[in-house]
């Protein structure tokens, strides 16, 4: 398989209902990490992996993420394209979105609401390539039993194999947390074709993906070198600023 990479999907259609007032001001994506807007970071650590093509996908504010694309387009390498998510059905749902567009490639999903500081990813498309699974998902250490109810709990075995991952459990079994990057084949369309919706949330999540994905040893778990915030509140921004600041404001 080609270890190259090149294509990226950015999902960002969500409200971000739990940042407050300020998500009827903004898209959650478009608020700032120290001197740009999140969306910008990750667009900046794709285009740096030398993806060429990222798939935005959107709607909630849809119009001020591709104004604010219009205003940074001129100094970016990479080519940007934008899909409208219709109906907000989950994660899942959101990725099936690009199956035409990956054209039977490997390509990398990056959650709009994640800060992330690393090095570099190119360990984890090394990973990717040399196990042949269907995803590969960067992992952390987590400590926070709260930030586990809110993201999930992964049970990675010592080669480095999604054993399960459980998403938003009550009572997370594992110290593990699944952050919101991701490696895909294509064969993962079919699989969230298989998955059926959570439920209580009526919504399809990436997260029961791959623990179907784990269930026939397709799945593995990279070890993020470096710091991984979901931002899902003023708390977790604040975070990320901080962490932002410190790590690169002396640079």
């Amino acid at each position: 398989m080609q270890k190259k990479i090149k294509i990226g999907v950015i999902p960002a259609a969500g409200a971000g209902e739990r940042l407050g007032y300020l998500s009827n001001l903004l898209p959650k994506t478009l608020f700032p990490i120290y001197d740009r807007p999140i969306l910008h970071h990750i667009i900046d650590l794709m285009e740096s992996m030398g993806i060429e093509d990222i798939y935005i996908i959107v709607n909630y504010h849809k119009e001020k993420i591709k104004e604010y694309y219009k205003n940074i387009r001129k100094s970016l390498k990479v080519k940007i394209h934008f899909i409208e998510q219709k109906k907000l059905d989950g994660l899942a749902n959101a990725t099936l979105l690009t199956e035409r567009y990956t054209k039977k490639q490997p390509f990398m999903v990056i959650l709009s609401d994640e800060c992330i500081i690393a090095n570099s990813l190119e360990p984890m498309i090394e990973l990717f390539s040399k196990t042949g699974s269907i995803t590969t998902e960067a992992v952390i250490k987590e400590k926070d039993k709260d930030i586990l109810r809110q993201t999930c709990s992964a049970n990675i075995d010592k080669d480095g194999r999604i054993l399960e991952i459980i998403e938003k459990p009550e009572n997370p079994p594992y110290m593990i947390r699944g952050c919101g990057i991701y490696l895909f084949k294509p064969e993962i369309f079919n699989l969230i074709r298989r998955t059926p919706p959570d439920p209580k949330r009526k919504e399809k999540d990436i997260t029961s993906v791959i623990n179907n994905a784990a269930g026939i040893g397709k799945a593995c778990g990279y070890f993020l070198e470096g710091y991984n915030i979901n931002i899902n509140d003023y708390e977790e921004l604040l975070k990320a600023n901080i962490l932002f600041k410190n790590h690169y404001g002396n640079n």
